[in-house]
């Protein structure tokens, strides 16, 4: 019989003290474990003794839960729970994971998967809401309560005592007695605790900041498409069960299961999600070897992208233009037949560009390969003003020429009546800028650049390639255009 060795440690993050709880083998795939509210990393104890010998779980207490410290003056937020969760990621040292969202952890875990889209490998969505939907009028009372609103305050501390938090586990299971009372009595414990009722009462007046992502998180589910397994209670008088079937629309390829329990649903079914749990890990952890070939691979982008494929054991072809013409169909249906995909990176007189997008075009079906990643300019996203960068008498001269090149591929790619799934990858319209990858990347379908908090849209050449092989590994951003950035 194996059972799992369970660490108990904490984290330094800037000034807060994260406490999390840790088992398995370090090698193993890793499953990031987000609880919810009122709880704490204690209520993923008995997963944790069901799957700690077979993957690394590591579920952490955020700021005002659990045993997690944090200084005086410490400003609770979603964004700030988050701050402290990526800084968390970064100070154990984990740069992939499987994401186990909860309640909380949903908008926790979202805001996260959009700031490290490259360090989820896979998506589990429990009673974590998303969609319009998926709110009950008892959810849409609560998120009513915001700063300035006449006893808002009040209301919230009302749901911050034993008999609620209780319900909170018991209801709407099917055998109450399955349910240890060990869970609502440890999370009262702490809610009892000095401030511990202020942060709560901060958050909960916070919360409509994650219904306003709403349509955010759902553009970025539609674009990435994260392999994603969603297990809910049916009976979630917060959640309903619509708000579970909702991911389908924006994750097609989601396995779902509904289960007849409340909110907390590993309470009670356990034995039914701690398989289906290992099984989707088992099944997504290790990414499918791609067959990719890269056109212009002697190149600095080319060069970069195929490095960053065969650090993720891609098989790459890379090709030059000793190896394959470019604007020929023939030359290039010779050069990549039998591959998954075709990253291209080229640039050249004549209006090189333009005409290898339709060589491309032409080539790949007849090679039988349907995805294609094309790397493009920055010139032709939008300023502020609307006008094109290219278009803007300050755009550099000695740029102008291949930037019209590469608006005309786009354009091109955007009519073509081609079976072909492609995609358009726009770098920053200045500063793709040398260095590695950081995986700290956010990547986006847009027309505009994406900037940072100083309004600056720029991203290093190693990202850059890493938002490339994640859009050929994902699927992701089928016929559409999308830019990089910090």
């Amino acid at each position: 019989m194996e059972i799992p060795r369970v660490s108990h440690r904490f984290a330094q993050v800037g000034d807060v003290r994260v406490f999390y709880r840790e088992a398995g083998p370090s090698d193993a795939p890793v499953l990031l474990l987000l609880h919810g509210f009122p709880s704490a990393s204690h209520q993923f104890r008995r997963l944790i003794d069901a799957l700690g010998t077979r993957f690394r779980l590591i579920a952490p207490d955020y700021p005002g839960f659990g045993h997690t410290e944090v200084p005086d003056g410490f400003t609770y937020t979603f964004e700030r729970l988050t701050d402290v969760v990526e800084g968390f990621v970064d100070a154990i040292g984990l740069d992939r994971f499987v994401l186990y969202t909860f309640d909380f952890g949903g908008p926790v875990g979202l805001r996260l998967a959009m700031r490290r889209p490259a360090a989820v490998a896979g998506l589990v969505v429990q009673n974590a809401n998303a969609y319009e939907e998926g709110l009950s009028d008892l959810a849409r009372g609560m998120i009513a309560n915001r700063p300035g609103v006449a006893g808002a305050e009040e209301r919230v501390r009302e749901i911050l005592v034993l008999p609620v938090t209780r319900d909170q586990y018991e209801g709407g299971t099917g055998d109450p007695a399955l349910v240890a009372p060990d869970g609502w009595t440890l999370d009262q414990h702490f809610l009892d605790l000095p401030g511990r009722k202020e942060a709560q009462v901060a958050l909960a007046l916070d919360y409509h900041t994650n219904v306003a992502q709403y349509p955010v998180w759902q553009q970025w589910l539609a674009e990435h498409r994260p392999p994603a397994l969603i297990v809910w209670g049916r009976n979630d008088p917060f959640f309903p069960e619509a708000g579970a079937h909702a991911y389908l629309r924006d994750l097609p390829d989601a396995e779902l299961h509904v289960l007849d329990t409340g909110h907390f649903a590993l309470e009670e079914c356990l034995p039914q999600i701690a398989p289906l749990l290992a099984d989707f890990v088992d099944r997504t952890w290790a990414p499918r070897t791609l067959r990719i070939a890269v056109i212009g691979a002697t190149g600095n982008l080319g060069g970069a992208v195929s490095r960053e494929a065969l650090d993720r054991a891609h098989r790459v072809t890379a090709l030059g233009s000793a190896d394959v013409d470019v604007t020929d169909a023939a030359s290039v249906k010779d050069a990549v037949a039998g591959h998954d995909a075709v990253v291209v990176a080229v640039k050249g007189p004549d209006h090189l560009v333009p005409r290898a997008v339709a060589a491309v075009l032409a080539a790949l079906p007849a090679a039988g390969v349907g995805r294609l990643v094309f790397l493009g300019g920055g010139g032709s996203l939008l300023a502020p003003s609307g006008e094109r960068f290219v278009d803007s008498p300050r755009f550099p001269q000695v740029y102008r020429e291949t930037a019209l090149d590469q608006a005309a591929a786009l354009d091109l790619l955007r009519t073509a009546q081609t079976p072909v799934d492609w995609s358009y990858v726009s770098p920053p319209p200045v500063h793709l800028v040398p260095g590695d990858k950081t995986g700290r990347y956010r990547a986006q379908a847009r027309d505009t650049p994406l900037t940072d908090d100083a309004g600056e849209s720029r991203v290093t050449v190693g990202d850059y390639a890493a938002a490339v092989i994640d859009a050929v590994e994902q699927g992701s951003f089928v016929r559409q255009r999308f830019t990089v950035g910090y």
